[in-house]
């Protein structure tokens, strides 16, 4: 028998944390820069001892998510066997009741250890759930771990879920073949459940098969009781067997359907808070589409108020220029009663100036004082 180490090993952990190895001292010649940094990360070069880092060590419940991995694996690998089985035990034999009864032994030895390796998963996915108390208490675990922890444990949970209602199916038609086989009708058929718009229509189905199971087990016990043949009754306990594990996985879905809504809140809010901001950033989107648009005839609009400034601006510039150079307004065009008195005007004015004339010549004229 193997002794469980492990408080051991998280208390040597614990204690290379806190008290981490010494550099040492001497270089004998080398620079540390020169060393491998495996040298120089592994090996103290003081004393010779190996020290191993542990610091990037991950969390325990990456091992639990390995388990769970494998043994999903492992359940795939049996399921596709099972189902060859299945196949080849609904065939009619004639004659082969050894080879039948080897078949039914193989069959039940598969259910019985696919059951296990469900219920196993379901422990390993428990077990995280106590992993993360244990390392708060110590003070050994972050929030962030603790988060991932939560996710590996509602991702294992979901995986395992899903395995489950696959199995539980075909162990539900499986059985309701073989009850068709025997020729004997069944108190009802697995009838559609109302629909139930709060309720979730994996569990209503599981809640489903769990009930007709456990009809098949009523009837199977009344008909081993009033039946004293050996194949009726060995085929009656297999059908008993079948019912059981149908009940079994039914009742493990619903533990893991309740783990992941007790813990995938958490969840749904990163689901919302990622859909929210994918809206927003949909939205912040056309947002920018259209303060771009904006931008671009803003540019076409300041140019247009440009041209139209010019415009004006030529416009008044015309208005106010100077008349100085520009020619002499053409002479309003006159009638005939003015150019005659305009030609009376400068008759008399010449008549005048001669007049003026001769008086100053005869004036100055020396013979008038004779």
């Amino acid at each position: 028998m193997w002794r469980d180490r492990t408080n051991l090993y998280l208390s040597y952990r614990q204690s290379l944390i806190h008290h981490p190895a010494k550099k040492p001292q001497f270089s004998n010649g080398l620079s540390e820069s020169s060393q491998p940094e495996e040298s120089r990360r592994l090996i103290n070069d003081e004393d010779g001892d190996m020290v191993i880092e542990m610091d990037l060590l991950p969390p325990r419940w990456i091992d639990v998510q390995e388990e769970v991995s494998e043994l999903l694996a492992e359940i795939a690998q049996n399921s596709s066997e099972l189902d060859k089985l299945h196949q080849k035990h609904l065939l009619p034999g004639f004659g082969d009741e050894d080879l039948r009864k080897q078949d039914e032994g193989v069959i039940e030895r598969l259910t019985q250890d696919i059951t296990r390796s469900f219920h196993e998963c379901q422990r390993s996915i428990q077990r995280i759930e106590s992993m993360v108390s244990e390392s708060k208490e110590q003070g050994t675990v972050t929030s962030g771990e603790e988060t991932m922890a939560k996710n590996i444990q509602i991702s294992l949970a979901a995986r395992v879920q899903e395995a489950s209602a696959r199995f539980r199916k075909k162990q539900s038609t499986y059985l309701r073949k073989l009850r068709d086989l025997e020729g004997i009708a069944t108190p009802f058929d697995r009838m559609p459940s109302p629909q139930n718009p709060y309720s979730d229509p994996s569990l209503m189905e599981s809640d489903a098969d769990k009930s007709f199971s456990q009809t098949m087990l009523q009837q199977t016990s009344q008909r081993q009781a009033g039946s004293n043949d050996a194949a009726i009754a060995q085929r009656e306990r297999e059908i008993n067997d079948i019912a059981k594990g149908i009940i079994e996985l039914s009742d493990i879905f619903r533990e893991l359907q309740g783990m992941i809504i007790d813990q995938g809140t958490m969840l749904d809010r990163i689901d919302y808070n990622v859909e929210r901001m994918g809206t927003e950033v949909k939205a912040a989107d056309k947002e920018l589409k259209v303060a771009t648009g904006y931008q671009r005839r803003t540019i076409k609009r300041k140019i247009m108020l440009l041209l139209l400034l010019v415009v004006v601006g030529m416009i008044i510039v015309l208005v106010v220029k100077p008349k100085g150079n520009s020619s002499p307004p053409p002479p309003p065009p006159e009638d005939e009663s003015s150019n005659n008195i305009r030609s009376v005007l400068a008759y008399r004015g010449r008549r005048h100036q001669l007049s003026n004339r001769f008086a100053r010549d005869r004036w100055m004229d020396p013979d008038i004082f004779r």
